[in-house]
């Protein structure tokens, strides 16, 4: 028989026991309601049809906007909201050959959607007099200077660091920062395996014959390097497939095995040979064999699901959809992330955002002949 006091315990515990349950259901229910998933709905804002994704795989959303025929593409990196239909509320305006929408929300700024003709363009490619009527937009808090360092004549530096190539290191220029890093005493016209991954550099100890067995990580935030002696050496007759999950790729021609360097942990890691094969990626990874891998272009692609390309002009692209951001082609594209590209265009280096347009940022004579693989921003 159970005595009146024990059984008081037991009827404590059963209360614990339940209201810990209770709360691991409420945190469950929660999560389920709460996380993130792939969706597509269709709605009306005024005379506008509304397609709204979210892509749970990149993290972003994408808004197709169409009426009477003609189609805008709006996309959103990084974010993440309980609420659908983003989108409230729409704002036409247009010109002859132009129109513009201009979208409102109450979770995400969108840059203003226009089309002249049957091509969508950024802001900066209309007309002053649809600049006029369109709303201003807001300001940059950008780092506007008037100063030259090393011969480089700067304008902005976006909050941003450059690091530019100097045949034996790097200028490093930043707001309040205008040092030389030395790495070599002989000059270095073609780096070409320098990569950047995050903010890390990888540089080979290009005074090395043939083939090198050193590397150097210098830190961009700091402007530090350090040596790394690499576990097998590697002939500079290799091709750097790209960067992905924060390691370098690496195919070497001469001896047929593919590498991935893991800059941060200083760790190389051999992946394939000729006998078995390697891998890369496109859009997913795939095997393939050695003698692709070495000699057709089988650098990634689609690792970031917003490309930039140069196709008689600029242009922001995502699969089918892109937007004019230019008519003049740059030289090269040297960068870019989320929300801004960096690119050459003969001797100066200049950025561009949908919300801002073009800015220029520095002019360097030496870019006038290697406008390849030179700068750096962190």
């Amino acid at each position: 028989m159970v005595k009146k006091k024990d059984w008081k315990k037991i009827k404590k515990r059963r209360r614990f026991v339940f209201l810990v349950v209770f709360i691991l259901l409420i945190f469950l229910g929660g999560y389920l309601l709460l996380r993130k998933k792939d969706y597509e709905i269709s709605y009306h804002v005024k005379d506008y049809e509304i397609i709204e994704n979210y892509h749970k795989e990149d993290n972003l959303y994408t808004f197709l906007i169409q009426k009477d025929g003609q189609q805008y593409f709006a996309l959103q990196m990084n974010a993440h909201f309980m609420a659908k239909k983003i989108i409230y509320d729409i704002t036409e305006y247009q010109t002859e050959d132009e129109t513009c929408l201009v979208l409102s929300s109450n979770k995400v700024r969108f840059a203003p959607l226009c089309r002249v003709q049957d091509e969508q363009v950024a802001i900066s490619l209309v007309s002053e007099e649809m600049q006029e009527m369109l709303p201003d937009s807001q300001n940059l808090e950008s780092e506007e200077v008037s100063e030259t360092s090393f011969g480089i004549e700067v304008s902005n530096y976006l909050h941003r660091s450059f690091y530019i190539w100097n045949y034996h290191g790097f200028y490093r220029l930043s707001k309040g920062v205008a040092e030389e890093i030395s790495l070599f005493q002989k000059d270095i016209y073609a780096p070409n395996l320098i990569v950047q991954v995050g903010s890390l550099l990888f540089i080979p100890d290009y005074e090395a014959d043939y083939y090198f067995e050193k590397a150097y990580i210098l830190d961009m935030n700091t402007g530090k390097v350090e040596n790394w002696q690499l576990s097998e050496p590697v002939y500079f007759d290799s091709v750097v497939l790209g960067v992905y999950d924060n390691k370098i790729y690496l195919v070497d021609r001469h001896e047929k095995k593919e590498w991935t360097f893991d800059v941060s942990r200083k760790k190389m890691e051999q992946i394939g040979s000729e006998s078995r094969g390697g891998t890369t990626y496109q859009g997913e990874f795939i095997t393939t064999s050695m003698n692709k891998l070495m000699y057709q272009d089988m650098t990634f692609t689609d690792v970031t699901p917003v490309t930039y390309t140069i196709n008689n002009g600029l242009f922001y692209q995502y699969n089918d959809y892109r937007i004019r951001l230019s008519t003049e082609a740059p030289t090269s594209i040297v960068s870019y992330d989320e929300d801004w590209v960096f690119y050459l265009k003969n001797d100066s280096l200049y950025a561009y955002s949908l919300y801002y347009g073009e800015i220029f940022l520095m002019k360097y004579f030496e870019w006038n002949f290697n406008a390849s693989n030179v700068v750096f921003i962190f």
